[in-house]
């Protein structure tokens, strides 16, 4: 026994012993608690309870206070039924005092009553830095606006008006002092062609468009935009495309009526001199009228009329020819007989031209060929021939002359 005393092993032994006693009597109160919070039957809680409100004391009237959180977490620990009880009532306050805190920058500290002295409580955060400034009230005109996308095509605003027009904006004398802008801005999600009125949030920036903290007197105002679709009278003028059939020519062309109003931006009007009304001749082949849409560029959104009348005159013209007119003699001496020797078998041609319609009903039975032999001699002679026929029609005969020959009767026989 003396010898394993005296070793080496048994010094190592009893050091190690006196180390773990010395480690369990350091950290007792700590492997109690976790074995503590490991036993379903333990006491003791921790709970953070989120967003309490922040009471904040001081002279509202004349001072501003900048720097204090709205609400502030508050973890609680003790027994379970204590924090439990603090969670669930919520019979607790946390306040700042600032009554007697002068203008200026302060570190002030958040505090908390009426709590049980039995939980520990910490406060997040449990301290704040604050700006307390002198309170001012200025009276502010407001900048109406709105975003001109929301106008229909062709609309134009013609005014924008805010009622109230001021405003009273109360802070601290720095933000204030700040307020570059004052503006209400009219907020629609549809497109607009009238006057309209409607509510607007009014919003105080400075110069970098930052929101600033202050109280505004009123919030809400009143947004009016009167919107206008000008207007303006240009002449319409006929463009014509393609070419009348062959045969026909044009006689005329008018429209009715010669002017129309168009309606847009006045940017746009300021470039529009005439409309075009298009028509196309190459589908004329009688006289017509055709309506024709007036067509609109971009910036403008009405014409009045929308549409015009076009009157298209055109002479259509056909040409025909008839063959095989017999030539009457007349007039001839009963002593006398003829011959015609040219034409051959005494016929002629005719070539006519003119408006279809005319021309395409004309028969020979139209035309009266005669030759005027009386007074005539025996012989060869050349006799013009008188034609009559159709007068709403050129024609022409294939030739203007006869030759005849005359002669005496054989009466031997």
């Amino acid at each position: 026994m003396d010898k394993f005393m005296e070793s080496r092993w048994f010094m190592r032994i009893v050091g190690l012993m006196l180390a773990f006693i010395l480690y369990l009597s350091v950290n007792f109160d700590d492997i109690q608690k976790t074995a503590n919070n490991n036993n379903g039957n333990s006491q003791d809680a921790i709970e953070t309870i989120q967003d309490v409100p922040l009471e904040v004391f001081y002279d509202r009237e004349n001072l501003e206070v900048s720097g204090l959180p709205d609400t502030v977490n508050v973890t609680v620990e003790g027994s379970k039924a204590i924090v439990q009880q603090a969670k669930q009532v919520k019979d607790f306050r946390v306040y700042v005092d600032l009554n007697e805190i002068g203008i200026g920058e302060h570190q002030v500290k958040i505090k908390i009553d009426n709590i049980s002295e039995k939980l520990d409580v910490k406060l997040d955060p449990d301290t704040v830095n604050i700006s307390v400034q002198e309170k001012v009230t200025e009276e502010f005109a407001i900048e109406p606006q709105f975003n001109e996308s929301i106008l229909s095509n062709g609309y134009e605003a013609e005014g924008l008006a805010v009622d109230p027009k001021t405003v009273k904006v109360t802070g601290s004398k720095d933000e204030v002092e700040r307020i570059a802008y004052v503006i209400a801005t009219l907020d629609l999600d549809e497109e607009i062609n009238e006057n309209v009125t409607r509510e607007a949030r009014v919003q105080v920036l400075d110069r970098e468009y930052n929101k600033l903290d202050v109280q505004i007197d009123p919030e809400v105002v009143d947004v009016t935009v009167s919107v206008v679709n000008k207007s303006k009278s240009v002449p319409v003028t006929i463009k014509q495309k393609g070419s009348l059939p062959e045969g026909t020519t044009l006689e005329s062309i008018s429209i009715d009526p010669k002017e129309a109003t168009i309606f847009g931006r006045q940017d746009v009007l300021d470039t529009v001199e005439e409309l075009l009304a298009e028509i196309d001749l190459s589908k004329i082949t009688k006289d017509s009228t055709i309506t024709v849409p007036l067509a609109l560029q971009d910036g403008l959104n009405k014409v009045a009329p929308e549409e015009v009348k076009v009157k298209v005159d055109v002479n259509t013209t056909e040409e025909k020819s008839l063959s095989g007119l017999e030539i009457t003699p007349q007039g001839l001496a009963e002593e006398y007989e003829y011959t015609i020797m040219s034409p051959e078998e005494g016929v002629v041609d005719v070539a006519m031209k003119g408006q279809n319609a005319q021309v395409s009903k004309v028969t020979k039975e139209d035309f009266s060929l005669a030759l005027d032999l009386s007074g005539l001699e025996p012989g060869e002679h050349e006799v013009e021939i008188e034609a009559e026929g159709p007068e709403d029609i050129e024609w022409t005969l294939s030739q203007q002359t006869v030759k005849v020959e005359i002669k005496e009767k054989n009466t031997s026989a």
